[in-house]
């Protein structure tokens, strides 16, 4: 509730029932709805063009973003819990057309070289770090939290905007066609005899990326089950000034954490390792669990769990290196899987990873409240 102006309290001192559940139930919906989605749009790669897919999910999460920009100005105090379910149903729409972005982008990575699936994932993370940027830009420029909300809500409706005009101006490029060409003309010649049901050639493909899948949707597992439903309780443990009430979660909870992701995404451009031969890149990935207890432990205000980590130094280095191995091991298998699977089939392939991503965020985003219980805010 930001139209309490000056009795606004941005410390988790006197949260309500719904400020508790809130984080929470954002992330279970967002997963939720994200990897529904990425398995339908997997399921309608080969139907609905992508053309329509893009165009069609990007100005649908526009027009959900204009419709979040304008309630930043309603005063909702005595319509709370509408509001809240209001949000969410919004924030439903919003992964929604995400999850048809995303599971798109993947299956049209495929086709192009590895260097260009590196950029792409990489370049998702600097979407984060935009977003963090325009968080502290918005507190900086306006130290109400409508002003600071719109201005940031307003940034992020521009991005989308020009995310828009960018893929439009994709489509007329020459390597673009080159490359979807190139790759219509290999499905032609690699096409089997027999015909296949679309569920059994899904079948197929999913039996050659499993695995891949299971340690590229066990990243965002591990990841979600503590980001950022736990993080955002983490507090400063300097004396009280503007950087540990106001910048202390926007610069290091995100900014950070979306810059050691990006960091992790471009490092396999130079050190591709673990490589995609034997068990070592699944087990690194499945070592990243390790990263739970070490964040519970970190210094927190209004917690019952115990805290070791009493400085926050411990706690930029544990999060910095949990942010650039979810990068990192994320970023190998996208690089893998197309060597797992044939020419016809990267498209599909890539909706498949994406679409068991999904189901990782989604059991991670599930099992997120657990660990809010545990690290015990009241």
């Amino acid at each position: 509730n930001v139209s309490l102006g000056e009795e606004w309290d941005d410390q988790n001192t006197t949260l309500t029932s719904l400020q508790v559940s809130f984080t929470p139930t954002l992330v279970i919906v967002s997963n939720t709805f994200c990897t529904i989605f990425l398995i339908v749009t997997s399921a309608i790669v080969r139907s609905v063009s992508e053309k329509v897919r893009m165009l069609g999910s990007l100005t649908l999460c526009l027009l959900a973003m204009v419709i979040i920009t304008a309630l930043t100005l309603v005063n909702t105090d005595s319509w709370q819990m509408t509001f809240f379910v209001v949000t969410m149903i919004i924030v439903a729409l919003l992964n929604i057309c995400a999850a048809v972005t995303q599971g798109s982008i993947y299956g049209l990575s495929g086709i192009f070289p590895s260097t260009c699936i590196n950029s792409m994932y990489s370049g998702q993370a600097i979407a984060g770090v935009f977003s963090s940027l325009a968080r502290i830009i918005s507190l900086l420029l306006g130290d109400e939290p409508v002003t600071s909300g719109l201005i940031f809500f307003a940034i992020a409706d521009v991005f989308l905007v020009f995310s828009i005009i960018e893929y439009i101006f994709l489509t007329k490029m020459t390597y673009y066609a080159e490359m979807k060409s190139d790759s219509e003309k290999k499905e032609v010649l690699e096409t089997q005899p027999e015909v296949k049901s679309n569920w059994a050639s899904y079948l197929v493909v999913f039996k050659k990326l499993w695995l891949m899948g299971m340690t590229y949707g066990g990243t965002l597992f591990v990841t979600l089950m503590i980001y950022p439903a736990v993080v955002v309780y983490i507090t400063s443990t300097s004396a009280e000034s503007p950087w540990s009430e106001v910048f202390f979660q926007p610069t290091i909870t995100f900014l950070l954490f979306n810059l050691a992701d990006w960091v992790g995404r471009e490092t396999p451009r130079w050190v591709p390792w673990p490589g995609p031969q034997g068990w070592m890149l699944h087990v690194v990935g499945a070592a990243r669990l390790i990263f739970l207890p070490l964040l519970m432990l970190c210094h927190g205000t209004n917690k019952t769990f115990p805290t070791i980590f009493n400085n926050d130094a411990y706690y930029i280095i544990i999060l910095f290196l949990f942010a650039f191995t979810n990068g990192h091991i994320g970023t190998l298998c996208l690089i893998y899987y197309p060597a797992l699977v044939e020419a016809d089939e990267l498209e599909v392939g890539g909706a498949i990873l994406a679409a068991m991503l999904g189901v990782g965020m989604v059991v991670g985003s599930l099992l997120s409240p657990a660990l809010v219980a545990l690290w015990g805010p009241h």
